[in-house]
């Protein structure tokens, strides 16, 4: 998934992280009854989250989302109890896929940058094509305090996880030494800006603006190469 910046060039990540059913159909759940519930139950999460990205969590009704789907609102209430539940599942549902795919890209990857790029890449295509990159994933206030407590736990230890992997790099050579902490600070605070103004209608896709992000980013991250460090160091007025 990355933009290269080197003349020679480098296969595409391996195999993309496995993305749930986009826009599950209610109707066609299959399996047992467990299977059907939880099937059914990320349709609703899914739908909500594309909707609450197009329109805003304030301007989008339970009825709205149950007519999407074509149920009734009263089944909805079999899997959630109100709208704020609804939305604690949209943040919990970003959580899921944003720790599925970083496992993959550990698991399929062997250098840290190779595992922060296949990241980003795999990451910004589920988050703009599973959940339409919606912008309810920077307000905390339309949950209750405890969800906020353990989404922000959640991402707390997600950040620690990724900043591992960056420290990773460091030491592998594949990535510059540099700040773990303000690099992932940097990068997810750009990745997770994305809802503010991505739209599936625009002009790029999601994962045409993963390359984009990567490419940025690589030029940032990826060491000197010999003998352009001094030069660069010496360059009139550098500090």
């Amino acid at each position: 998934m990355s933009t290269q910046i080197d003349a020679k060039p480098k296969p595409r990540p391996r195999g993309p992280a496995k993305r749930p059913s986009k826009g599950v159909k209610w109707n066609n759940a299959v399996g047992g009854a467990d299977e059907q519930y939880q099937l059914k139950k990320q349709a609703v999460i899914a739908e909500a989250s594309r909707t609450f990205g197009r329109h805003g969590y304030k301007n989008v009704s339970l009825d709205e989302i149950a007519a999407s789907l074509n149920v009734t609102k009263p089944a909805l209430y079999y899997y959630f109890k109100n709208k704020q539940e609804l939305i604690y599942e949209c943040h919990e549902l970003s959580m899921r896929l944003g720790d599925q795919v970083l496992k993959d890209a550990i698991a399929s990857e062997t250098t840290g940058y190779d595992r922060i790029t296949t990241f980003i890449k795999n990451y910004i295509s589920l988050l703009t094509d599973e959940m339409g990159a919606p912008a309810i994933l920077h307000d905390f206030s339309a949950m209750t305090a405890a969800d906020q407590r353990k989404i922000t736990a959640r991402r707390r230890k997600f950040d620690l996880e990724l900043r591992q992997v960056f420290e990773e790099g460091v030491r592998d050579g594949s990535i510059a030494p540099c700040d773990a902490k303000l690099a992932v600070f940097w990068f997810m605070g750009a990745v997770g800006g994305i809802s503010q103004w991505f739209h599936a209608e625009g002009r790029l896709r999601g994962d045409e603006v993963a390359d984009i992000f990567i490419g940025l980013l690589a030029h940032g991250i990826r060491p000197a190469a010999p003998g352009k460090a001094g030069a660069r160091a010496n360059k009139p007025g550098s500090t």
